[in-house]
């Protein structure tokens, strides 16, 4: 294919190519890799009168071998991959059922984060095409679990159980695969702006239209829920993606379409009518109702979320001057929600709240906005609408809110004190919401993934609030020995101040798991051992970002703390570290008196502020315990991960306490913090 003068060339090899196979690779390279003709003027534009003046026109470099064979091989790719989309997308309209999970599981799932493929394949199937797949896929899961006979002569030695969860896993995957590789379309190059409000449009004309199929509100919201409504995206029968990632403004199309439509008919609500044409429904009132599917993606593209639920009134705003329209929080508010419906909602709370990190724009307002407005919400809904998967995602509105749950739990507003770590933490609430927040805790730790996620999240936050105390520190002076004490004598007493606020949050939130879990027993020490266990993972997430480290401090990592404890549930169902039974064996008071101390012991052995001889046991020779190890340069050092992990350890580091090197370690045995920790424990659970 040869260029013409004045226009760069790119040359793709084709043997006795006619003109009509030439513009058919043309099209095919500008529509499915237009990356390959960066900087290259289209043949549509006006080259100028003296486009074929050769005095004019510079000439066009030749390209390199190389060059020309990366060209070559990546349009090659691109029409193998837009050819294997097409074949699939025919395949899946004449599949039978095994043959349809077979592809769905196979082909599409293996293409699902290929740009040019889930661009073709969304085409060649089209938006009704696609709603419809989704809701097939799910029927057609329904009726082989539902159906699943009690012996299967080709699998005889696996239990009824096992094998109705196995179909039913397939099936989940195949619709999370169909999510997934349709979100990828929304962001491939090969969809233009307008091809993607485009196809949007006529995605939701599906819902605000009743002239369509009365089930299609089904397949719009499975296609963009995937397998479930969670705000961590994550397979609930194994550690996969559950759902797509969409374009933020294809969502936003989406959303506001719903509204527009709603707001502006005069009876039901097309969706509405078309689920009263079938006189028994499928699912609840949530699996219908269209803004559930758009929720929960946006749930996993905060930015729309964000947006949709709290824009500005002027896009121009500073922090300073921005007020958030909150029309569209109104409208969903006074929206009669279900368990289904709910979870969606919640989902996108959390997506929002992903924001609570401090910028240079408005994001962080509009973001503590909505997360106020979340939680206050939140807290008045009756507990038959709660499921787990709404407590989970609630839990990370909560986490992402640790000031205002600090300030709760501490009955002052801390985040008004002046320090560095206040400086770094996003802009707060406008209002001061105690009993809503103690409320919502209560609610929401009855999950195991929610407790998890609050109490990694109050470690993180206590222990670089900690952090920040010690760096105030001042520098040592010329008298090593002198300043060492002083300096000591100094931490000492920062770390007594700073335990009691630390102590009362930890007691704060156990309180509220145990009121809302009514735990007793070895049921209260199972939960208080999970809820340690996760403030330990917190509070060490932040070893490499102590001591001055540069880089946000805090804030909108929660979802990804909810991922990791939600993959680890599913990988070990046993949650809790092996060994770990300090409770059981100490009580929770001394349980929390012994992790303050090892907390505190490896913040003063990080600044090199223990004294040389604390290494070394009474004959003068370095003590060998797992957890005092040395670093890259030969000092001994506390690995407080080790510490932590095992109870003998901690009987180990008890009996170190004793050493007579650590005498100037004047913090009192770590008794403020469980006295704050009983206070705490009291007012979380009121």
């Amino acid at each position: 294919m040869e260029g013409r003068a004045g226009f760069a060339m790119y040359t793709v090899v084709a043997e006795d190519a006619d003109e009509s196979t030439v513009a058919a690779l043309e099209e095919l390279v500008i529509k499915y890799a237009p990356q390959v003709l960066d900087g290259v003027a289209s043949r549509a534009d006006d080259p100028g009168p003296n486009w074929n003046d050769p005095t004019d026109a510079a000439p066009s470099a030749e390209p390199t071998a190389s060059a020309t064979a990366e060209q070559t091989a990546a349009v090659a790719a691109t029409a193998d991959s837009s050819d294997r989309a097409r074949s699939d997308a025919e395949e899946v309209k004449n599949a039978g059922h095994d043959e349809l999970l077979e592809l769905m599981n196979g082909s599409v799932a293996e293409h699902q984060n290929d740009e040019v493929y889930a661009a073709a394949f969304a085409d060649a199937i089209g938006p009704e095409s696609m709603a419809e797949l989704a809701y097939t896929i799910n029927q057609l899961r329904l009726q082989q679990t539902e159906n699943l006979p009690a012996y299967d002569p080709s699998d005889p030695d696996t239990e009824y159980a096992t094998r109705r969860q196995r179909t039913d896993d397939a099936w989940l995957s195949a619709q999370a695969a169909l999510s997934i590789c349709f979100g990828t379309a929304t962001h491939s190059s090969a969809w233009t702006p307008q091809h993607r409000s485009d196809y949007a449009k006529k995605l939701s004309g599906l819902v605000t239209d009743e002239d369509y199929p009365y089930y299609m509100p089904l397949g719009f919201n499975l296609l963009l829920e995937g397998a479930n409504r969670s705000a961590t995206n994550i397979l609930t029968g194994a550690p996969a993606t559950a759902g797509g990632v969409f374009n933020h403004y294809f969502l936003q199309d989406l959303g506001y379409a719903i509204r527009a439509h709603e707001q502006s008919c005069d009876g039901l609500a097309a969706w509405q009518s078309q689920r009263m044409k079938t006189p028994s429904p499928e699912g609840s009132v949530g699996d219908w109702d269209p803004m559930a599917g758009i929720l929960t993606a946006m749930a996993r593209q905060p930015d729309a979320a964000l947006d949709f639920l709290a824009p500005p009134v002027d896009d121009r705003a500073t922090e300073q001057t921005v007020e958030v329209d909150g029309t569209t929080w109104e409208w969903l508010k006074g929206r009669d929600w279900d368990s289904a419906g709910f979870e969606a909602l919640t989902a996108a709370f959390a997506g929002a709240s992903e924001h609570r990190q401090l910028t240079t724009g408005t994001k962080d307002e509009r973001a503590a906005w909505i997360a106020e407005q979340a939680v206050v919400d939140m807290a008045g809904r009756k507990d038959g609408l709660w499921t787990g998967t709404s407590r989970q995602n609630a839990a990370v509105v909560l986490a992402n809110s640790m000031q205002e749950v600090d300030e709760a739990a501490n009955n002052t507003e801390n985040s008004n004190e002046d320090s560095a770590f206040n400086a770094n933490l996003s802009a707060g609430w406008e209002g001061y919401h105690p009993n809503e927040v103690r409320s919502l805790l209560q609610e929401t730790l009855k999950d195991d993934i929610a407790l998890q996620t609050v109490s990694a999240a109050a470690g993180r936050y206590t222990s670089l609030r900690l952090d920040d105390a010690l760096n105030t520190l001042p520098a040592d002076s010329d008298d090593l020995e002198d300043a060492g004490k002083s300096t000591l004598k100094g931490a000492s007493a920062l770390i007594v101040q700073k335990l009691y606020p630390d102590g009362r949050l930890l007691g704060y939130i156990q309180g509220a798991a145990e009121k809302g879990r009514g735990a007793e027993g070895e049921q209260l020490e199972a939960t208080s051992q999970m809820l340690l266990n996760a403030f330990d993972d917190g509070v060490y997430s932040t070893t490499d970002t102590v001591a001055g480290a540069a880089g946000p401090a805090w804030g909108g990592t929660a979802r990804h703390t909810a991922q990791s404890y939600t993959a680890a549930a599913l990988q070990n169902p046993n949650v809790g570290a092996p060994g770990r039974t300090d409770v059981q064996e100490l009580g929770m008071s001394e349980a929390v008196r012994r992790h303050f101390l090892a907390e505190v012991y490896a913040k003063l052995d990080e600044r090199g502020l223990l004294p040389p001889g604390a290494y070394e046991n009474p004959d003068g020779r370095r003590y060998t315990y797992a957890w005092m190890k040395q670093d890259s340069t030969g000092r001994p050092r506390l690995d407080a991960v080790v510490l932590s992990s095992d109870s003998g350890n901690m009987l180990q580091f008890a009996s170190w306490l004793l050493d007579p090197d650590l005498s100037g370690v004047t913090i009192r045995g770590g008794v403020p913090a469980v006295d704050a920790f009983e206070a705490g424990h009291d007012a979380g659970g009121a």
